[in-house]
């Protein structure tokens, strides 16, 4: 029976993370794969992760397009697609022609399954080439793209204080660079950051995004890259780069964390489940946390934490019960969320003395899927997952 409805969760599961067709408009949850090695494992990780990611595949320098047919198909149905014509670092070995053929190569083979194209990738890029070039490459990319009515992205590169070129800062480059038909037709402008390159910055995220959208009134802005390749850093740079807060208009998020392959693949890495959990903080503003270990009871011991518990039973249809206890009296909200992210119900909102706690959930009114419940008590926040199968 466990072995039955394991496969049946899988099977809805996969279901669940297939019906979206259309990247969504307010969040993108972003992911790069620098290499298609290994396929199996990154399609498991990235078809198990709570929200439908968009992944982002580096396409390599002077490798055909229908090297990468198997993957995007594989791909494709478990995850939107972005598609970076060329990486950053080799431009410069591609003249205008090749990068115009390499694009209608890619476009052509391709197009029906990559859901946004990067036109040019850390395009202000000290490392790109002359900038005369770069601009009649990403100039071209996009007037090709845009011709086949798909999706335009164009990645920039963040150096604040860390660029030789004062022409190649990323503001005076697109002021200086960018046309003004690319300024406002472009669907995407992201910015690519790595801190460990730039002296350690912090950048001032609201203020950075409210200038790019500026710029670019009418693109869907975020970040494009980011990451670290020292180990001691991961978990930490994941959490804080999918949780970052902006309010400017039109912000997507994104991050694309640049090193997916190597720390989420296969799923057994603990990176994948940071991933994981920072794909859920995103859209519900904390992380799922399990509940602390309750020892034996002994005399004069008490519980001195918030424990939310997990719902009982799981899979359910189409009630389910959640317990959580309280070491202290605590003004507690609990709440079910969908999986974008939207509030469906309160089953608690109000002052709660010591003590523990059971409420039922009756999901009979909403659809098969996954949901979130959140515990909120002082200040203290746990999420936790579930799953209705009808």
């Amino acid at each position: 029976m466990k072995k039955i409805l394991a496969i049946l969760m899988t099977v809805f599961f996969m279901a669940q993370i297939t019906n979206a067709t259309t990247i969504d408009t307010t969040r993108i949850y972003g992911v790069t794969i620098d290499g298609i090695g290994k396929l199996p494992g990154i399609v498991t990780s990235l078809s198990t992760m709570c929200k439908k990611p968009t992944t982002r595949i580096v396409f390599d320098e002077n490798v055909p397009a229908t090297n990468y047919v198997n993957a995007v198909n594989q791909i494709h149905p478990i995850s939107f697609i972005m598609g970076e014509i060329l990486d950053s670092y080799y431009m410069k070995t591609y003249n205008l022609q090749q990068y115009t053929d390499r694009t209608n190569e890619y476009l052509n083979l391709l197009g029906d399954k990559v859901d946004i194209w990067e036109i040019g990738n850390e395009v202000n890029g000290e490392w790109c080439g002359t900038i005369s070039d770069v601009v009649a490459k990403i100039n071209s990319c996009y007037n090709i793209v845009k011709a086949n009515n798909k999706k335009t992205e164009l990645t920039l590169y963040y150096n604040y204080n860390c660029y030789s070129n004062k022409n190649n800062e990323m503001f005076t480059w697109v002021k200086n660079n960018v046309s003004t038909t690319m300024k406002n037709g472009l669907d995407y402008v992201l910015v690519s950051y790595y801190e460990d390159d730039c002296n350690g910055y912090q950048p001032n995220w609201q203020k950075m995004m409210d200038s790019l959208h500026v710029l670019f009134p009418n693109s869907k802005i975020g970040i494009g890259e980011c990451g670290t390749n020292k180990a001691t850093k991961k978990a930490a740079y994941i959490s804080k780069y999918y949780s970052i807060k902006v309010t400017t208009p039109n912000f997507i998020g994104g991050c694309f964390w640049w090193y997916y392959r190597q720390d989420c693949t296969p799923k057994t890495k603990a990176l994948w489940a940071n991933m994981d959990a920072a794909f859920v903080k995103a859209f519900t503003g904390a992380l799922p946390e399990s509940p602390a270990p309750v020892a034996a009871e002994q005399e004069g011991v008490t519980n001195t934490k918030v424990i939310l518990k997990d719902n009982y039973p799981n899979p359910f249809n189409p009630t389910t019960r959640i317990s959580y206890s309280l070491p202290q009296e605590s003004f507690v909200t609990l709440k079910i969320y969908d999986a974008v992210g939207r509030e469906i119900a309160t089953l608690v909102n109000g002052l709660k003395s010591e003590g523990e706690y059971s409420v039922d959930f009756n999901a009979g009114s909403f659809a098969s899927g996954f949901y979130f419940y959140k515990l909120e008590a002082g200040n203290v926040t746990q999420v936790k997952k579930m799953m209705l199968i009808k």
